[in-house]
């Protein structure tokens, strides 16, 4: 309604230039057409709301003309005798271009919400797709990553039972620990950083078990408020993995894996340093699904808004920095 007042301020100066007369009454005038238009319109709608908005301004504009019409005479009536058809005939006339134009303004903004809401429509759809790959992808990387150590562990965990009872028991509770974070990342989209950190020791533990004083690692957090805060998973438990696997493992003498975990600016800052042979030099070089899934995750997750870095050390062994936004 607000609108076609808006509509009807140039059409009451428009019929007032070639009429003359009070400028209110050609006002009121145009408005009556414009809220008989917009009324029956809306009735129409409620009525049938199947309808095109083509037809409905053809079932329409008659009763807007009819309505209007009579709407005018009522109020230029007592300035002629009679009734005046060739006046009439130009009010109407008046009357259909104010309908039309009216029927543009709002076809067109109808026009302009449905593609406005097809394309919110398409990217909804598009969000829900990179999501199901994302998720996808975790499930690949995943079943990726465990045979690595799975089947190495169970064979050590069968060996120690008969020599170090003790050492297979604590082996069997990391391997549990391991095992119950593995699933609880495979049924959520995020998970704490608790549940994070009690992954990668775990899968530490089980490293140092098998490779005794060859391993040594620490995990360090800024902030033990951090412990509660949500991150995707498994992005940093194949970053750790390869710096046993690729990095320490080879090396005669082992070594060391440092995972410290920072948030500065609400983003998480990330690194995984070992003092292993090197990425480039390691002898099971492998094909870099992990990393390109971890890439591709963030690619996807968090569009332009993070990064995997994967460098040499002068000293040897190999920095892994990992950085993106931090859940609130």
């Amino acid at each position: 309604m607000a609108i076609c007042a808006l509509f009807s301020f140039p059409i009451a100066y428009l019929t007032n230039a070639i009429w003359g007369g009070p400028y209110w009454m050609h006002f009121v005038i145009a408005l009556g057409f414009g809220t008989v238009g917009t009324c029956t319109t809306m009735l129409i709608d409620t009525m049938f709301p199947k309808m095109s908005s083509f037809w409905a301004f053809v079932l329409s504009a008659p009763l807007t003309l009819s309505i209007g019409s009579a709407h005018t005479w009522y109020w230029i009536s007592p300035y002629y005798d009679d009734f005046d058809w060739p006046l009439m005939l130009k009010v109407v006339i008046i009357g259909l271009f104010f309908c039309a134009v009216i029927y543009y303004y709002f076809f067109s903004r109808e026009q302009n919400l449905s593609m406005a809401s097809a394309l919110q429509q398409a990217e909804l759809e598009k969000l829900k797709a990179e999501q199901a790959l994302t998720y996808s992808q975790l499930k690949l990387l995943q079943s990726q990553i465990e045979p690595h150590f799975l089947f190495n562990t169970l064979a050590n965990l069968k060996a120690l039972i008969a020599v170090e009872p003790k050492q297979a028991e604590i082996l069997l509770d990391k391997f549990t620990e391991l095992l119950r974070v593995t699933l609880k990342k495979s049924r959520q989209e995020s998970i704490s950083l608790e549940d994070e950190v009690a992954g990668i020791s775990a899968y530490l533990a089980i490293q140092q078990i098998r490779l005794g004083e060859r391993l040594q690692y620490s995990v360090t957090l800024t902030s033990q408020e951090l412990n509660q805060r949500q991150l995707p998973p498994m992005l940093l438990q194949p970053l750790v993995e390869n710096a046993v696997f690729h990095g320490i493992e080879p090396k005669a003498e082992g070594g060391h894996v440092n995972v410290r975990i920072n948030v500065d600016e609400q983003r998480w800052q990330i690194t995984i340093e070992d003092n292993g042979i090197g990425f480039k030099q390691a002898a099971k070089q492998g094909h870099g699904l992990a990393l390109s899934n971890i890439q591709k995750r963030l690619a996807s997750l968090f569009p332009n808004q993070a990064s995997l870095h994967i460098q040499a050390l002068e000293t040897g062994g190999t920095l892994a920095k990992l950085e993106f936004p931090c859940e609130q």
